[in-house]
């Protein structure tokens, strides 16, 4: 069975079993970091989404020997023993930065807040173990249940969020240093680019890897302004943030004599690399006197 006949016959099996009030429909989702196929589940027009990446559907499906009505079966068992209609744990409650173009026909059933070229969405955490940690986005539905306006929203993840994903600055060549050290792939030459990158910027203003310890959320550190506040006085200089992957930014003081637009075309170039999984194209600037965040493109 193709690829495509497996989706269009998982969906129709899905609507059978689930019934007229069930919404199937496939997407493309950030998933462990990657942009990926998915199909999306709502059971009914009061149940929460839930989202499978069809891909790693389709391959267990091959490999098991599943035909499509099999794995529908599959999937609602799995369904079926996660918690649903149970009150959010407000304590739980995060923001979610995402690039608007990627959620643009969700915007309509999620409570969002606008922030440039992204939305600030919301989630909770439903489990969260040192395995394993799996969120929920939160849609309009689920907030009226919960009786939370967007402002309640708004506070609970701004309340939550830093305190169960910090913000860390990290340098960037110790960065690049570490993830070199735990890839089994690495070679002699890898080590030797890190050794000539080490004295390429010695001397240098310091270059950090900006993140809030997990990558699916590590772009709401540019909402911490608390923690730029910190960082800036401790520098001494106003900040560039540099947008460097989905959820992610690069972090520069931004130095007497810095060649500016050697920084835009170093950012371009990088983003080109990956151009569906950006989360966003802007170059911010924390002004560290004001305490403003502002757009330098």
């Amino acid at each position: 069975m193709t690829y495509e006949m497996f989706k269009k016959e998982l969906k129709t099996s899905l609507e059978e079993k689930l019934g007229s009030d069930a919404c199937i429909s496939f997407e493309q989702k950030l998933m462990l970091g990657e942009m990926a196929d998915t199909i999306c589940i709502r059971a009914g027009k009061n149940d929460p989404n839930y989202s499978a990446n069809m891909d790693a559907l389709y391959h267990l499906a091959s490999v098991g020997g599943l035909d499509a009505e099999q794995a529908a079966s599959m999937i609602l068992e799995l369904l079926h023993s996660l918690p649903v209609n149970r009150p959010l744990d407000t304590g739980n409650i995060i923001y979610q930065l995402m690039n608007r173009s990627q959620i643009e026909a969700q915007l309509d059933r999620i409570p969002h807040i606008p922030f440039y070229d992204m939305e600030i969405t919301f989630v909770c955490v439903v489990e969260n173990t040192e395995k394993i940690r799996k969120s929920m986005l939160i849609d309009n539905e689920m907030m009226e249940q919960n009786h939370l306006s967007l402002q309640q929203l708004s506070d609970l993840a701004h309340r939550n969020t830093f305190r169960m994903f910090p913000c860390k600055a990290e340098l960037l060549q110790d960065s690049y240093w570490r993830q070199l050290l735990w890839d089994p792939d690495a070679t002699g030459e890898d080590f030797l680019m890190a050794a000539h990158i080490y004295r390429e910027w010695a001397g240098l203003p310091p270059t950090y890897r900006l993140s809030a310890g997990d990558y699916r959320f590590g772009g709401v550190a540019v909402l911490n302004s608390q923690y730029l506040e910190f960082l800036a006085r401790n520098e001494g200089h106003d900040l560039l943030l540099l947008p460097c992957t989905e959820q992610e930014f690069v972090v520069v003081p931004w130095v007497t004599g810095m060649d500016l637009h050697l920084v835009k075309e170093s950012v371009k170039e990088a983003l080109e690399i990956d151009t569906e999984s950006i989360l966003t194209r802007n170059i911010f600037c924390y002004r560290k006197d004001t305490g403003i965040l502002e757009v330098i493109n």
